[in-house]
């Protein structure tokens, strides 16, 4: 019995952490249980690369802790965040296009990072439109304000 109140908790838990991240945060409780579902969870240790320069993307990965670094790259603007952290998103672009990644992400500590990949979104996208067009309205405004930052030449800009 215990072990099932702790599963149930730390499900509860996690649920509240995705309704803090930008995409997710319209969602119903239960829309956030959906979306769950549909998430790979990978904890990563220190100095471990999570994805490296010109390899596939195929979905977006989200930092439920901890944080990363950009490794440099002359393809980046001078002016791109070098460092991510918790509620992060990593390659959004790639829920659309699997386009080669424009850089190498590595841990800064150890980091629990959830995985949403194009395959999951499509059938997520078929499966329940509202949650769909809801997550697709949060990335819109992530895409545009991460594109104002850019023309803008702001700093600390997350471009990835």
């Amino acid at each position: 019995m215990k072990f099932f109140r702790a599963r149930a908790e730390a499900n509860i838990q996690k649920i509240e952490r995705l309704k803090n991240i930008p995409i997710f945060h319209t969602l119903t409780r239960r829309e956030l249980f959906e979306v769950d579902e549909l998430l790979h969870d990978r904890l990563y240790e220190k100095g471990e690369i999570v994805f490296e320069k010109g390899e596939m993307g195929h979905g977006i990965f989200i930092i439920l802790s901890g944080k990363v670094r950009v490794q440099p790259s002359p393809e980046l603007p001078a002016n791109a965040l070098s460092e991510f952290g918790q509620g992060d998103l990593l390659g959004l672009l790639s829920l659309f296009d699997e386009a080669p990644r424009l850089a190498t992400i590595v841990t800064v500590e150890q980091t629990a990072m959830a995985a949403l990949f194009q395959a999951e979104f499509s059938a997520l996208l078929k499966k329940n439109k509202n949650i769909g067009v809801k997550v697709l309205v949060e990335i819109s405004r992530i895409l545009g304000r991460r594109a104002t930052q850019l023309l803008l030449k702001e700093i600390h800009l997350p471009t990835l």
